[in-house]
């Protein structure tokens, strides 16, 4: 599965933005880091990047950066782009809550046995987990955002800096394979 996110970073020019998420997200596919939730990436917006002549091989070029977005060049569409992408969090939450079981909870606490799993609640724990992923900001397929500065899902510290600094802030779009 492929998803797009717009990963914000502090950077002196668009190059340098790039590179820095690259080698950042990069350090992050090491087998030790624990919160490895993609195994490959491309860093420019790979398939999202195709332009006009619907050429894949041309969309994982590396070193594309026509879609990153400046905040200091335009403050209006980074910040669009920023709210378009926790719009698309929030639908996703909904879809999980929408199918949340809470009455697993009851079933978890009286099955629990330390020595083996109960298999036959992982699919409704599946739900209720991603509710709680989300509820705590954790970085994953359904973010659609990371503050690569902040270490944070959250844009709060972003979108206060921005008015600050626009000038060093950069959202770049990586299309994330997991």
């Amino acid at each position: 599965m492929h998803v797009l996110q717009w990963i914000a970073v502090q950077a002196d020019d668009v190059d340098e933005a790039y590179r820095t998420v690259g080698s950042n997200l990069d350090d992050m596919l090491n087998p030790d880091y624990q919160s490895g939730w993609f195994d490959w990436f491309v860093v420019g917006g790979g398939r999202w990047n195709v332009g006009e002549s619907d050429d894949f091989s041309e969309a994982y070029t590396e070193g594309k950066t026509n879609m990153i977005i400046h905040a200091g060049t335009d403050k209006d569409k980074f910040v669009e782009r920023i709210n378009l992408a926790m719009e698309s969090r929030k639908a996703e939450f909904d879809r999980y809550v929408e199918h949340t079981d809470i009455s697993i909870i009851d079933k978890v606490i009286s099955d629990y046995n330390p020595h083996q799993m109960n298999f036959e609640h992982f699919q409704k724990l599946y739900e209720l987990k991603k509710v709680i992923d989300m509820a705590y900001g954790e970085w994953d397929f359904n973010s659609y955002f990371f503050d690569m500065d902040n270490q944070s899902t959250n844009t709060k510290y972003l979108l206060e800096d921005i008015d600050k600094n626009p000038d060093v802030w950069y959202l770049v779009p990586v299309d994330f394979h997991f």
